[in-house]
């Protein structure tokens, strides 16, 4: 049997994974040479702002079981998990931020480190849907959710710089 994660284990995951993005919007919108670019910037860490009250609002609809249905998690066990699960650019601080964010001269090249970070929490979670109780699946499914709009969004400003480019 596998290892189960809690909901709430979840959102921590998910409020950190906010919090990583909010980071990097903010030095990005700092580094903005163009006031379009910062306003970019600034609208994309709100959003990561937002994402991040609604997941900890989740935690208050969370009623963790008296006795879980399937194997619980082993602290030692979920630490090695995530800790592979997230060895990439998810969860790697504020210094990647920092250099990621000096990386990010222009808008496209911002908007693409952003998709890819999108997708890679994604992706993430979607393989997290296997490892959470039944019961706590739908949380996860409205956190993809969420996740699946920044993707949305972020996929629509690509394609405004895209044609903003062809233009000029």
């Amino acid at each position: 049997m596998g290892v189960f994660f809690s909901a709430k284990e979840m959102v921590r995951i998910a409020v950190r994974n906010e919090e990583t993005g909010l980071d990097f919007y903010r030095r990005a919108a700092e580094r903005a040479s163009a006031p379009e670019l910062k306003r970019l910037f600034d609208d994309l860490a709100v959003q990561e702002q937002a994402h991040k009250v609604k997941f900890l609002a989740f935690l208050d609809r969370i009623q963790e079981p008296a006795q879980p249905a399937e194997r619980p998690a082993d602290p030692d066990e979920t630490g090695r998990y995530i800790a592979a699960m997230t060895d990439n650019r998810l969860f790697d601080g504020e210094d990647k931020n920092i250099a990621l964010a000096a990386k990010a001269s222009d808008g496209k090249s911002a908007v693409e480190f952003a998709l890819g970070f999108e997708k890679d929490t994604l992706l993430f979670f979607y393989q997290m849907l296997e490892q959470v109780r039944s019961a706590d699946r739908p949380l996860v499914e409205e956190i993809i959710r969420e996740e699946k709009s920044h993707i949305r969004r972020l996929a629509e400003i690509r394609k405004e710089l895209e044609s903003q480019t062809t233009r000029s």
